[in-house]
């Protein structure tokens, strides 16, 4: 493995709140070291405290791309194609953004997927790159639900199953779905239509 590879994932598609984001992290066999040194793994395995150390840590000493999606533009996105399409194009634009002659794209597999030259489930747990592309994934995102909880007036929830209150607040104060949630979602539109 002493290939350069660049690890992308996605973070928050399951979720009726906010966009999505798809994180790209490149590393050669040097900086594979540094990561696993660090102490990255798969995001789902770490806190968001932990993510909250150790992305700004990523971002600083190597070399990275997110593709930051608002619910607004992901909407618009899925007026024209699925979700599938629509992360095969984030996960392939976040490696056009990193590629080196000798690099390899390495995914960490999802329903549909077609980009990468490795597409492999569960990635995260055996490519650092991938761990630390989820990392900055989960970050980003979370960084912009604290900017959704704002344009909301209230703290808006991760998830999908506990989420009804707050998608019937909206619907209450009048809130603009578009701006806040992923309309396709069937949770979602039962509400806000």
């Amino acid at each position: 493995m002493g290939e350069t590879i660049i690890g992308t994932d996605e973070a928050f598609k399951g979720d009726s709140f906010g966009g999505i984001v798809v994180a790209g992290v490149k590393a050669d066999e040097k900086e594979r070291q540094l990561l696993i040194n660090l102490g990255v793994m798969d995001s789902k395995k770490l806190t968001d405290i932990k993510i909250g150390i150790l992305a700004p840590r990523i971002m600083e000493n190597f070399k990275w791309h997110a593709e930051v999606l608002l619910p607004e533009e992901y909407n618009k996105e899925l007026e024209h194609n699925n979700l599938t399409v629509l992360l095969n194009k984030l996960h392939k634009k976040c490696y056009s953004r990193l590629q080196t002659p000798d690099s390899k794209h390495v995914v960490d597999k999802y329903p549909g997927c077609s980009v990468g030259d490795i597409a492999e489930t569960k990635a995260e747990s055996h490519y650092v790159e991938v761990a630390a592309a989820s990392i900055l994934a989960r970050y980003l995102g979370l960084e912009q639900f604290k900017f959704l909880s704002k344009r909301a007036g209230f703290t808006i929830p991760k998830g999908s199953t506990h989420v009804t209150n707050a998608l019937e607040r909206l619907k209450r104060e009048k809130q603009d779905f578009s701006m806040l949630t992923k309309l396709h979602f069937k949770n979602v539109s039962k509400i806000y239509k």
